[in-house]
């Protein structure tokens, strides 16, 4: 019998086999990347298309996002299906105690599965203020700094900004802006979405004509939505109503006055974010008699102490953005 000739290696067949098979394990990846993808945008189960269409909806600069997927029948179907129904009632200032508040702060973790959130009680409402970037029209500042122009010892971001392309400096505040007593920002509209404290630190929210406001005697607001709880009644939505997850801040007043800060974090590993409806449910269990959204994505921050308490989202190196302004605590 003649011997089998042992077959000498050949790198290049070897190479030439490994690509195959590399070609056809890549193939794979990507058909089975493929067709997750479109089951996830258009299949039968609708939760990750409602996830997608309704999170870039309330964005400023991402609203394209649902564009590339669907068309605008279908995002407004979507979006006609999940959203908030609006108070329109008016906070009862009798409801809620302000007198002889002791000047007590606390920071509380809330977490739960599925999202980091952290709440900050201040006992004394009047301890409670908007505070502005020392720029105020032309440029925002970062949270640290906003603090340090009152000397103060916590705060949240508060309203909006123009952010044309994601680039805005938090200069130019969308809305009413009322900072101890003076109105530093009110365009002309039939009504305002309040969110602040009346000179006798009741917080308000919802929606006010200008001849209203003026009845309030704000101290301190600036203007976003929804109000999620208005004199103990909660907002009513539909579906998860209509803001997608996203990182949130919320701030309430509780009925013996107290003050409440929310901050969730969002749009990473930990925590992706909160529905605008848990928010609404995280204020109700906090025992907020009033409460409203805030700014929130890459805006959402919470200060105490000295120390940055949440993840924020924002583009820049320590994640926070230039805002124009933020509802802060003074000290004692």
């Amino acid at each position: 019998m003649r011997k089998k000739q042992k077959q000498k290696f050949s790198l290049k067949k070897f190479v030439k086999k490994a690509s195959g098979k590399y070609v056809v394990s890549l193939f794979t990846a990507w058909l089975t990347i493929g067709v997750i993808s479109l089951t996830l945008l258009y299949g039968p189960w609708s939760g990750f298309r409602t996830f997608l269409i309704t999170s870039s909806q309330t964005t400023i600069n991402h609203k394209y996002l649902a564009n590339i997927f669907y068309p605008q029948s279908v995002i407004d179907g979507v979006m006609s299906a999940n959203s908030v129904i609006e108070l329109e009632n008016k906070v009862e200032a009798g409801a809620i105690n302000v007198s002889n508040k002791k000047n007590v702060t606390k920071l509380t973790d809330i977490s739960k599965d599925g999202y980091d959130a952290w709440m900050l009680e201040i006992s004394n409402p009047s301890k409670v203020i908007l505070g502005v970037s020392k720029y105020f029209g032309t440029k925002g500042q970062k949270m640290p700094y906003l603090l340090a122009n009152y000397d103060a010892v916590a705060g949240i971001n508060a309203g909006g900004f123009g952010d044309a392309n994601g680039f805005g400096n938090g200069g130019i505040p969308i809305g009413l802006v009322v900072s101890e007593g003076e109105i530093l920002h009110m365009p002309k509209k039939s009504k305002y979405n309040i969110v602040g404290f009346t000179k006798d630190n009741i917080l308000v929210a919802g929606k006010y004509t200008r001849a209203e406001l003026e009845d309030l005697n704000l101290r301190d607001a600036v203007e976003f939505t929804p109000a999620l709880i208005i004199n103990g009644e909660m907002a009513e939505m539909t579906g998860n109503g209509g803001w997608g997850l996203a990182p949130r801040t919320a701030i309430g007043q509780r009925k013996d006055g107290t003050v409440v800060f929310v901050v969730v974090d969002g749009r990473n590993a930990r925590s992706m974010g909160v529905t605008i409806k848990t928010l609404r449910d995280i204020m109700v269990e906090q025992g907020c008699y009033n409460a409203a959204n805030l700014d929130g994505g890459s805006s959402t921050v919470l200060s105490y102490k000295d120390e940055i308490i949440n993840n924020p989202s924002g583009s820049d190196s320590d994640g926070m953005r230039f805002i124009p302004n933020g509802f802060i605590v003074l000290e004692d």
